[in-house]
């Protein structure tokens, strides 16, 4: 099946603070144009390099499905660690493999003492698509500890909007494409169980283990 994909313009309520910086929402996939999209805040003179949300947003207490197809509860599994919680796909060409990639090399700048501390969690946008299988292996070309999910579209959009991310259903059109649009950042929850930071496109992997190391 040929893959298409767009990139949309779309208010994002994440959180209400003075001032608004641009999330991007994307389809990963190419041709494709950015847009952006109005979203939370980052505090002045933040110490994170990352986005500092204006309003911490907790951590979903939801329930998804593992790769091995078991439960998952996002909010009892990550009670005690610093949870970094992205949503998109595996046939993305671009932003999904570079948040990835750009995480796992963060990790391999942090010590063992602060990656025993820190999972990583990807929640498919496409479950139709994305097996458990599909993302086990996808996932392993990164890191193989990253944890993947899944899930109706219904729970993943309820996941997803509770993790002030934006994402909606995969659209079929009559060309065969596909279209799977989703928010950009990688949603950093710390071991409180918040997130006070988002990652955007632009932050290096050296900026992403700066953060990391705070949130621990």
């Amino acid at each position: 099946m040929m893959l298409r994909s767009t990139r949309i313009a779309r208010l994002v309520p994440v959180a209400a603070a003075a001032g608004a910086l641009a999330v991007f929402t994307a389809s990963c996939a190419s041709p494709s144009q950015e847009v952006a999209s109005v979203s939370n805040v980052s505090q002045p003179q933040s110490k994170y390099k990352g986005t500092e949300l204006g309003i911490p947003t907790p951590i979903p207490p939801v329930t998804l499905t593992g790769v091995d197809g078991k439960p998952y509860d996002l909010k009892a599994n990550s009670a005690g660690k610093v949870t970094l919680v992205y949503f998109g796909y595996t046939h993305c060409p671009d932003e999904c493999p570079t948040a990835m990639a750009d995480v796992a090399a963060a990790l391999r700048l942090s010590s063992a003492q602060v990656r025993a501390k820190v999972q990583v969690v990807f929640v498919t946008t496409d479950p139709e698509r994305d097996t458990g299988p599909v993302i086990k292996d996808w996932l392993a070309k990164f890191d193989p500890s990253f944890i993947g999910l899944t899930g109706t579209v219904q729970q993943v959009d309820d996941a997803a909007k509770l993790a002030a991310t934006p994402v909606e259903p995969p659209k079929k059109n009559a060309d065969g494409s596909v279209e799977v649009d989703h928010g950009t950042q990688i949603n950093a929850f710390g071991t409180d169980g918040v997130a006070h930071v988002v990652w955007l496109a632009g932050v290096t992997p050296k900026d992403i283990a700066h953060d990391i190391a705070l949130l621990t």
